[in-house]
């Protein structure tokens, strides 16, 4: 069951809580403060010359030792203090402590193996490392082991420039960088949660393939987005999907377009951990698969319903994006990168004209939410969808469900001003089955969360005191923390453990992430808050750090009950 769930994760990971989730929530550090002295060179010195090591020693299980946070490192930093501790507040880093060793593991491979493929040998060499931080120089608390008022110094990157004076197989015009991210100070040292990658390397040295390639690490480490110009191999995909429009066939989208079970597994095998079995794989993509081939299905009955017929016409791809781009693979390695909001932007001349009677010359985008690098390819992995169609080629409502779901894929909520589906999820408090309907009259601010979110938990407790601090709010203000854990046995002990029952809870069913309210409210990543009006509508919705929820509350509660103010 536990392998079960750990394939349905992976593969429905569209977003970083879920990747999180995956690897317990507990590496992944909440918002940093900027400023303040985070050590000097001289502290730093340590990482550059494990740097240095590796390279020269090849030692990947030194490097790897001396670089991962361990059991003991938060043990050092563990306080009596710290609000909301479980009765066992390390119990997660236990878990995952082997998994984020493996991880920093696979980056040192991966920056050896980058290495050898230039024919570039530092075993002999004599290399000099200056290092400088580059981004978010600051510190960090982890809520739940640290005391309210207690940090640790954090950087987000430091970059390593080395310089070989001798002994590589090949004189370098210019020098070496690497980077490492996320470093953490501890009382025994700096340690690393997502590993070392190659920056650049001397001008005779890299081939154009490997500069590509680090360019795109490089926008991946920042969470910006690339382009056709960045990967080629983007382009590729575009031709897949212009094929599948022309044909209007599923089956062009399924097999040039769509991931399969074989680029999934190989992945799996490269990068060497725990995970699925081949069938418990195979399984969950076919009812994924399923689950995609009807939306391209609706998006060629779309097609069909407005006469929009492009076998014959002029298709040229102006432009392929992706917005933001993540690494969910081995740390330096464009395997498994994951793309969100995918857009093929394209340039149509026809001379057929859709059913309105309006050509169907001009701009179209076609698009996904979330598509995945491969060695060689980008794959389809959720929703594809018309993002765009030429003015007056579909009729009004029509351009209201796109509008809708464009909205829908970029902010991964549903719109403001929507009236809320109706769901039904059952109460902790008695285990009775209600329905959101049931709280029409009422402010609600209806929560998704999950126990094994480590960025749910502080909005959680902070959700416990807003009552408190509320008072005046009675019975007109309904706070639903909504749970897509798969059992309500596991919610309730860990709201009983916490001793949050300020709210009212509610588990929302058997299916996790594909349960009936989840899928209705279009989570896919969690916290998730919605602020809903007494007429049932939505005020606003996104991460509830995002948000002052109490002022969003008291805004509405001092509106006439016939007005809401609905924003974006």
């Amino acid at each position: 069951m536990k392998n079960i769930k750990r394939t349905a994760d992976f593969i429905s990971n569209w977003v970083a809580c879920l990747l999180a989730a995956m690897l317990l929530c507990i590496f992944v550090p909440p918002a940093t403060a900027a400023g303040g002295d985070t050590g000097t060179n001289e502290d730093l010195s340590a990482v550059s010359r494990a740097v240095i090591e590796l390279l020269q020693s090849r030692d990947i299980a030194r490097f790897a030792t001396e670089l991962t946070p361990t059991v003991e490192d938060w043990q050092s930093v563990l306080s009596t203090n710290a609000a909301g501790q479980n009765l066992d507040p390390l119990a997660g880093i236990r878990q995952s402590a082997e998994y984020q060793r493996q991880k920093i593991e696979q980056s040192a491979k991966q920056l050896l193996a980058r290495a050898d493929s230039l024919h570039v040998n530092f075993s002999n060499s004599s290399l000099r490392a200056q290092i400088f931080p580059t981004e978010h120089v600051g510190t960090t608390h982890y809520q739940g082991i640290m005391a309210e008022n207690e940090t640790l110094p954090f950087l987000g990157n430091v970059e390593i420039i080395l310089t070989a004076d001798a002994g590589t197989n090949e004189p370098a015009k210019g020098d070496f960088k690497v980077a490492i991210r996320g470093l953490i100070e501890f009382p025994g040292g700096w340690r690393s949660y997502e590993g070392v990658r190659w920056v650049s390397f001397p001008s005779n040295i890299a081939d154009a393939k490997t500069v590509r390639e680090m360019t795109i690490l490089e926008k991946a480490a920042t969470y910006k987005g690339i382009t056709g110009q960045d990967d080629p191999a983007l382009l590729k995909l575009g031709d897949a999907l212009v094929h599948f429009i022309r044909e209007r066939d599923t089956n062009t989208f399924k097999n040039e377009a769509y991931v399969t079970s074989d680029l999934v597994w190989s992945m799996y095998q490269q990068g060497g951990r725990e995970g699925p079995s081949r069938k418990e794989l195979d399984d969950h993509l076919n009812t994924q698969a399923q689950q995609q081939m009807d939306i391209a299905r609706s998006a060629v009955q779309m097609m069909k319903d407005a006469g929009i017929d492009l076998k014959k016409a002029d298709i040229q791809i102006e432009e392929a994006t992706i917005d933001h781009l993540q690494s969910q693979g081995a740390p330096g390695s464009v395997v498994g990168l994951m793309g969100s909001q995918f857009k093929l932007k394209l340039a149509v001349k026809s001379e057929g004209k859709s059913k309105s009677e309006t050509p169907l010359s001009g701009e179209y985008i076609f698009a996904a939410d979330r598509i995945m690098r491969f060695a060689d390819d980008w794959k389809v992995m959720e929703n594809v969808h018309w993002y765009q169609l030429p003015t007056g080629v579909v009729d009004t409502n029509t351009a209201a469900k796109i509008a809708f779901e464009d909205y829908v894929a970029e902010h991964g909520t549903l719109p403001p001003r929507t009236t809320v589906p109706e769901i039904e999820f059952t109460t902790l408090d008695g285990e009775k089955k209600m329905k959101l309907f049931d709280l029409r009259g009422k402010v609600v601010v209806l929560d998704f969360w999950a126990t094994w979110c480590g960025p749910c938990q502080e909005p959680m407790a902070k959700l416990q005191t807003l009552r408190q601090s509320h008072p005046e709010w009675r019975e007109r203000v309904a706070i639903v923390p909504l749970s897509i854990d798969e059992s309500m046995k596991v919610v309730r002990d860990h709201v009983d453990k916490h001793g949050w029952t300020n709210t009212f809870n509610a588990w929302g069913g058997d299916g996790g992430w594909q349960c009936k309210s989840a899928t209705a409210f279009r989570v896919h990543g969690v916290p998730t808050t919605y602020i809903i009006d007494g007429q049932g509508q939505i005020v606003t919705a996104g991460h509830p750090a995002s948000m002052d929820i109490g002022k969003e509350v008291d805004i509405l509660l001092a509106l006439p009950n016939s007005e809401a103010r609905a924003h974006p």
